[in-house]
């Protein structure tokens, strides 16, 4: 089982401090056909980079290509390499330029990309078809990463002396358009000491997730860093960054394809037992004797003021995800386990929750028979945790991932948390699924079970399999390659 928060995959692109990372979702092996590049399929020894010293002028992983421009007068590279090195130890240039500070592939894999950004090219990825993206994994290089941590020759330390300064290093990834116009950025802060807590000051030094939807279809990407040590001759601070799995995106289900009327709802009224959006149904079951209902429901209210048990149909972020019209809304109640099951058996690459209005307000002021989070002092270690089971076609569960709605049990208080905006929830770890199934448990419980109203709000179920793939492969182990990780 895994397990993560809402911090650990953004809406907003900003990692969670490095030192006080939740366990990041990891993708398995088995899912890596739901990439478009995992640089898993290329060549090489053991401890080993390829740079472009042969002179070829890119590589290609998966449904990528990869730009790079070697200088063999100085034999020295700019654009993508990619790496299996795993000392995250190392601070030597010639060695930890090549090094990923997480001390391997996203996931526990082998491979992956560095991209430097130097003085005659940007770092460019380049797809074979346009479309939208997920995501994709980022990590520090280790040269940067020390660079940052400890300051060097012509680098400063990151917080300076007295850990104040307010010093970043941040990349910037542009989508490119088949006509080579930009779709649109994202920034994303590879460390960050401008806290007024200074123990969220962090430098990441794992893998962590950044949301690329809102970039659109695409062509390309194109990486650029900025930091604020900079100087005469610009950036002080090493141009590296790492990158891994290069999530596509194909919508199964967005809700956007049912119909209702401004600020309304349905909740299984009608009695039909189900819905359906794109290639997934949704259960329900409604209690016409009580007017009462179970399972999904769907909605496109937008009051994110609403409180009490008539705030049930409305999300606090107070739209779909990236700013949709329709959500779904899980219930889970007495009789019935909220499930959504697909046309298909397939991996699905995730989907994005946020909390239910009636559930955020109960847990942020508490109710009369539900506690304030964290008690009067705050103190109490409350959580709120979704758990998503997948299924297989024969109704075996394959795994389940964790999701924190909710989270109070943190040493430094000012990181709890009650989720009030949309967060992507990494399912690649679930396998082959057919169908999913949704729990929810709390720290809030009574004689009667869970206090906390038993509500989330679900959107944008994406997938790595588009309608014409069907079948998971699992990868090829690599074969051995010739270069060494000091690029020779």
């Amino acid at each position: 089982m895994k397990s993560t928060s809402p911090r650990s995959h953004s809406t907003h692109a900003v990692p969670f401090p490095a030192g006080l990372t939740c366990i990041w979702v990891l993708l398995t092996a088995g899912a890596l056909h739901a990439t478009v590049a995992t640089f898993d399929d290329l060549t090489l020894a053991p401890e080993s980079c390829w740079n472009g010293n042969d002179g070829s002028g890119q590589f290609t992983s998966g449904q990528a290509s990869f730009n790079n421009l070697y200088n063999v007068d100085w034999a020295c590279w700019e654009g993508f390499a990619y790496s299996n090195c795993t000392d995250t130890n190392d601070t030597d240039y010639a060695i930890a330029q090549y090094n990923a500070i997480a001390g391997s592939g996203q996931g526990g894999t082998s491979n992956y990309a560095v991209a430097f950004v130097g003085w005659e090219t940007i770092p460019t990825l380049t797809f074979d078809n346009p479309q939208v993206f997920t995501g994709l994994y980022v990590t520090n290089n280790c040269y940067a990463f020390h660079e940052m941590r400890d300051g060097g020759a012509f680098t400063k330390k990151f917080g300076g002396d007295t850990g104040d300064d307010p010093d970043w290093f941040k990349l910037t990834i542009t989508g490119l358009d088949p006509n080579d116009l930009a779709t649109g950025t994202i920034e994303f802060y590879l460390a960050d000491f401008r806290f007024e807590n200074k123990s969220q000051d962090y430098i990441l030094d794992s893998w962590a997730f950044v949301d690329l939807s809102s970039l659109g279809a695409v062509k390309a990407l194109q990486f650029t860093l900025a930091s604020s040590d900079t100087g005469d001759f610009g950036m002080n601070t090493p141009a590296y960054v790492c990158i891994d799995t290069v999530l596509p995106r194909y919508n199964v289900a967005t809700f956007d394809d049912l119909t209702l009327a401004a600020e309304s709802c349905w909740n299984g009224d009608d009695g039909s037992g189900q819905f359906t959006s794109g290639s997934a149904s949704f259960n329900n079951l409604y209690n016409v004797d009580w007017a009462y209902w179970e399972g999904f429901a769907y909605s496109n209210c937008t009051d994110a003021n609403a409180t009490g048990y008539t705030a049930q149909y409305n999300a606090i972020a107070g739209s779909g995800q990236g700013g949709t019209a329709n959500y779904a809304v899980a219930f889970v109640g007495w009789e019935t386990i909220p499930t959504l099951t697909f046309d298909n058996p397939q991996i699905f690459t995730g989907l994005y929750v946020t909390n239910n209005s009636y559930a955020f307000y109960e847990m942020r002021d508490g109710g009369a028979f539900t506690k304030k989070f964290g008690g009067d002092t705050g103190d109490d270690p409350d959580w709120f945790k979704l758990t998503i089971t997948g299924v297989d076609a024969n109704d075996l569960a394959t795994d389940a991932v964790e999701f924190y709605l909710a989270d109070f049990r943190f040493e430094n208080k000012s990181q709890d948390y009650i989720l009030d905006s949309w967060a992507f929830v990494d399912l690649t770890s679930l396998g082959t699924v057919k169908a999913l199934q949704f729990t929810l448990a709390s720290t809030d419980t009574g004689d009667f079970g869970m206090n906390t109203p038993a509500y989330v709000c679900i959107d944008a179920i994406v997938s790595g399999v588009g309608q014409d793939e069907q079948t998971v492969d699992t990868p090829a182990e690599p074969v051995a390659g010739e270069n060494s990780c000091r690029g020779k």
